[in-house]
C-alpha cells in the first residue's frame, strides 16, 4: 500500500475521527451505553484502531460532546428566524435545546461521568442566541421591557435546571410535556404588559 502524503493523511484522520463520532454518538442515542469493543465492531474495526484517533472513552465523548453543541448551535441560527414572531423564535429555541436533551441525555451523562467538574464555556453560544431573540422581541414590543442579559440567562438556566434534575433522576424528557410546560412558564411573563392591572 503506498504511503499517505501529509494532506492525505490529515485528511484521513479527520474523515475517520469524523466516522468514530458520529457512530459513537448514533450508538448512545439508541443504545444508552457503549462501549470502545462495541464501537469497533460496528465500525469494522479492531478496538486499538480508535485509539490511534482518540486517547481513551473520556477524549472520545468530550470530542462528541463539542460536535453536538457546535450542530445544536448551527441548527438554532439556520431555524431561529429573525423575522418570526416573538413568541415562535423563543418556542423554536426551546423546542431545540429539549430535543437536544432527549437525544444525547445519556451521552451528557457519561461525559459528567469523565468530566464531573468539567468547566462550563465562559458564554454558551446558545446563551447569546437567546439574548438576541429577548432584543428582537423587547424592540418590537411582543415582549415586555426588561434587561435581554438579563432575561435570556434566567430562560437559559431554567432549561439546565430541568434537565439536570431529570439527568439526576435519570429520566428522559416528556418533549411536549417539558415544551408546554416551558412556554406556559415563560410566555406569560415575558408577554407586554404581562400581568399589569389598569
Amino acid at each position: 500500500m503506498p504511503r499517505l502524503s501529509p494532506q492525505n493523511k490529515e485528511h484521513h484522520t479527520a474523515v475517520m475521527r469524523e466516522r468514530i463520532c458520529s457512530t459513537f454518538a448514533e450508538m448512545f442515542a439508541s443504545d444508552g451505553d457503549v462501549s470502545m469493543e462495541h464501537l469497533a465492531e460496528r465500525l469494522g474495526v479492531a478496538k486499538g484502531t480508535i485509539y490511534n484517533y482518540f486517547r481513551d472513552k473520556s477524549e472520545l465523548t468530550s470530542a462528541v460532546m463539542e460536535i453536538r453543541r457546535k450542530n445544536m448551535v448551527e441548527l438554532m441560527e439556520r431555524t431561529i428566524l429573525p423575522e418570526l414572531p416573538a413568541e415562535e423564535q423563543l418556542a423554536v429555541f426551546v423546542r431545540i435545546m429539549i430535543d437536544d436533551f432527549n437525544l444525547y441525555r445519556h451521552l451528557r451523562m457519561e461525559y459528567l461521568r469523565y468530566n464531573p467538574l468539567a468547566p462550563v464555556p465562559s458564554r454558551p453560544r446558545p446563551l447569546d442566541i437567546l439574548e438576541q431573540i429577548m432584543e428582537r422581541s423587547i424592540a418590537s414590543g411582543e415582549f415586555r421591557e426588561n434587561d435581554p442579559a438579563e432575561a435570556a440567562l434566567f430562560i437559559f438556566c431554567s432549561l439546565i435546571g430541568k434537565f439536570r434534575h431529570l439527568l439526576r433522576n435519570n429520566q428522559a424528557a416528556d418533549p411536549e410535556y417539558e415544551f408546554r410546560t416551558m412556554m406556559n412558564f415563560l410566555i406569560p411573563a415575558l408577554r407586554s404588559n404581562a400581568g399589569t392591572e389598569h
